[in-house]
Formats: C-alpha cells, sequence, structure tokens
C-alpha cells in the first residue's frame, strides 16, 4: 500500500513499530488492538508490520519479550549486588525488584496496563509470563529464602506474586492514593511511591513468614 513514512533502517523501523504496539495493545488490549492503528501511529506501511512480526500475536509476543528483557536484565544486575546476609537484605532484593519497572526503561502506565491484562489472562498471556518472567521470579524467590531462611517456598512464592500486584498497581499511577490521601500528584516522586512499595511489601512477606520486619 505505498512507501514507509520514514525510509529508517529495518532496525529502527522495527523499533518503532514496537514502541507504537506497545501503546496500542495498552489503550485498547490485545483483541481491541489493529494492525492499522499500530502501523499508522509507528508511521510505517502495514505491510512492514507482517514483514517483521508475521501477524498480530507475533507483534505482541514481541513487545513483551523486548520490555521484559530491558526489566529483567536491570533487575538481575541489581540483585547481583545485594548481599543476602545483611540486616537489610530483604529491602535490598524488593528494591531490585521494583525499581525498574518503575523507572525510564519500565515502560510507565503503557506497559503497566499491558502487565496487568498478562497477570490475569488467558492461556496465551499465561504462557507468555512463564517464557518472560518466570527465570526471573524464581531467582528473587530464591534470593528472599536466603535472606528469610525460615521461610517456605510457598510462602516467599505467594509474597513474590503479591508484591507484582502491587507493583503493577503503582506503576499505573492512576493518581487515586494520593487523590484519596488528600495529597498533590506532582509532589509524589519515583523515590516516594519505591520506598512505601518496599516497605508495605516486606512487611507483608515477613508476615506471610511470621518474621518481624528489622531495622537495617
Amino acid at each position: 500500500m505505498g512507501e514507509p513514512k520514514h525510509q529508517d533502517s529495518p532496525i529502527s523501523a522495527r523499533d518503532r513499530i514496537l514502541d507504537a504496539a506497545e501503546i496500542v495493545f495498552a489503550d485498547d488490549g490485545f483483541s481491541g488492538a489493529g494492525m492499522k492503528a499500530i502501523a499508522l501511529r509507528a508511521e510505517v506501511a502495514q505491510g512492514l508490520l507482517h514483514y517483521h512480526f508475521t501477524n498480530k500475536e507475533g507483534l505482541y509476543a514481541a513487545v513483551i519479550e523486548r520490555r521484559s528483557g530491558i526489566i529483567n536484565a536491570d533487575r538481575l544486575d541489581r540483585l547481583e549486588r545485594v548481599d543476602p546476609s545483611a540486616p537489610d537484605a530483604v529491602q535490598q532484593i524488593l528494591r531490585a525488584l521494583m525499581e525498574p519497572p518503575l523507572g525510564p526503561k519500565g515502560g510507565g502506565r503503557a506497559y503497566a496496563r499491558i502487565l496487568a491484562g498478562l497477570t490475569v489472562g488467558d492461556a496465551r498471556d499465561a504462557e507468555l509470563v512463564r517464557l518472560h518472567y518466570d527465570a526471573t521470579a524464581a531467582r528473587f524467590i530464591d534470593a528472599l529464602r536466603r535472606a528469610l531462611p525460615g521461610a517456605t517456598q510457598a510462602d516467599i512464592s505467594w509474597g513474590y506474586n503479591l508484591a507484582i500486584g502491587t507493583l503493577v498497581a503503582a506503576v499505573s499511577n492512576s493518581g487515586r492514593s494520593e487523590r484519596l490521601g488528600g495529597l498533590d500528584r506532582a509532589d509524589t516522586s519515583r523515590r516516594d511511591v519505591l520506598t512505601t512499595l518496599v516497605t508495605y511489601v516486606e512487611g507483608g512477606i515477613r508476615a506471610l513468614t511470621s518474621e518481624h520486619p528489622k531495622s537495617p
């Protein structure tokens, strides 16, 4: 149907398609997102989407693969620097888990909406979570078990998954918490959100494992 508006290399066009698809999938969901709308937003010919990703399922999977890869690489890099024997090891592990999605590489509210859909989605979404998140999750669960030696695998697994749900709600940043708390959303920094998340999730995990919060 005509040439792409931008005569870029395939790599830059591919990235532009993924950026556009992330937003369209976030706004319209998988079912509502259309390849034409994604192509228009990316300013490329629709045929280029099929060239790079075959179909909508392939494009959706590529969006998840790219963003999860960026986030999880940052998470694991941070986790490697955590001392599991430190008094504040649980806090350090949770910060390593939660800070990357809150940062500029995390995809912001758009990817938070996609991730929220993944966590409650169908068999396709469950498989994408397994492929792109389970290995990293296992590393963090193992780190938490070493930091909380009395905890069971089941307790830590529950705590981890509840932490992810809390994180998704925070990254979506709807402003409801500030509104209900009578706060100015503009005055709430990413660092404030991270500290609140870590404090809340650490307390929950320690309660699940019959541990009591300890000061670092």
